[in-house]
């Protein structure tokens, strides 16, 4: 099944403003791989412009990673990040919170189950079990 996915960067591909998340590299060839023509980053560091994410962590990743990532596709919003989602076709969403506007417009999308929760300060492996049931992650 076609479908977008939605990346955010921080807690979610960083762990915190230094530090890749653990499998990281993984996660990103993995999504990369199954769909390399609807990854888009979902991020407060990229809006419009997919050069500014990897401005802002190209430097914590290999060259083979930071050339998977040159892959994802910027999106446009504003103020929530839910306006940069296309609701007309299948997405996942992965995310670390989300804002009260950002829940009410999944809802209303009837869509809450596409916003996949990143914890990796309960889980700093949380990803590894993404990689190993992608696309559909494990609850």
């Amino acid at each position: 099944m076609e479908r977008d996915v939605y990346l955010d960067i921080d807690g979610v591909l960083l762990a915190n403003d230094l530090t890749p998340a653990n499998y990281a590299k993984e996660f990103l060839a993995t999504v990369l791989k199954k769909y390399p023509d609807s990854t888009y980053w979902l991020t407060t560091h990229c809006n419009g412009d997919a050069s500014v994410p990897l401005k802002h962590i190209g430097h914590l990743f290999d060259a083979e990673t930071v050339e998977l990532m040159k892959k994802i596709k910027p999106t446009t919003w504003q103020t929530a990040k839910t306006r940069g989602i296309d609701f007309t076709k299948p997405f996942l969403w992965f995310d670390d919170g989300l804002f009260y506007a950002e829940k009410a417009d999944l809802l209303a999308h009837g869509v809450l189950d596409n916003w996949i929760k990143v914890d990796l300060k309960k889980d700093p492996n949380q990803l590894a079990k993404f990689v190993a049931s992608f696309p559909i992650p494990l609850a």
